[in-house]
């Protein structure tokens, strides 16, 4: 601390002759008549108050309106089951048709007729009157003992030759060509001897190969 008031004071000392100087200089411009102005220093203006507008109120934005969840996109097997409910719907329909259409033809027609009426096998038709409650009307000729068979209606048995010409040409078996028809062995027979189709018999198959052994090698 003594060593820092010592530094000032040496300074101070050592202005000493030009404030001397400076002094002399002044009085010998006043008594040669020069004046000395004190200029006033500079004064401080506080700058006026600036009124600045009050802050404007921010208004809250509106909210956005939510976009509306986006249905998903159907995955292949949502569309797999789309389809076959619509094809599942179809089939019941046409199924409900064709039972009301073979319902009504039973009311006056008998299997063979319906079977000509509609191409469905008598199995089919069978089947549809049971599932459903109703039966067809029996056949115009229907043997038992000790009764005669009754009146062969000539114009049926035409038209079921016509469709037993029509499997033979197409390669259905006998058994076959009975099924469409509706007919079992005996009046089948009786329509092919009536219209004379020569309709054949099922074939036996092709015998299998034969290739004769090689002889053993004799050592």
């Amino acid at each position: 601390m003594n060593a820092y008031v010592s530094t000032e004071l040496s300074m101070i000392q050592m202005l000493d002759p030009q404030r001397h100087e400076l002094a002399l200089l002044q009085e010998a411009f006043l008594n040669k008549g020069g004046t000395i102005e004190v200029l006033q220093g500079p004064s401080f203006v506080p700058p006026p108050v600036r009124h600045e507008p009050p802050p404007k109120k921010k208004m809250p934005k509106p909210a956005a309106a939510k976009p509306e969840a986006a249905l998903p996109e159907p995955t292949k097997m949502t569309l797999r089951e789309i389809e076959r409910e619509e094809r599942a719907a179809i089939a019941a329909k046409d199924r409900a048709e064709l039972v009301e259409r073979v319902k009504k033809l039973a009311e006056t027609m008998n299997y063979s007729q319906a079977i000509l009426r509609t191409g469905l096998s008598r199995k089919v038709l069978f089947s549809i009157a049971k599932e459903h409650g109703f039966k067809f009307q029996p056949a115009d000729y229907k043997g038992s003992r000790g009764q005669k068979r009754g009146v062969i209606d000539d114009a049926n048995d035409a038209k079921l030759a016509e469709r037993i010409k029509a499997f033979m040409e197409i390669g259905l078996t006998r058994s076959k060509a009975m099924e469409q028809t509706g007919l079992t062995f005996k009046p089948f027979i009786r329509i092919l001897a009536k219209f004379n189709i020569d309709y054949p018999k099922r074939r036996a198959g092709p015998h299998p190969a034969f290739f004769p052994k090689a002889p053993k090698r004799q050592e």
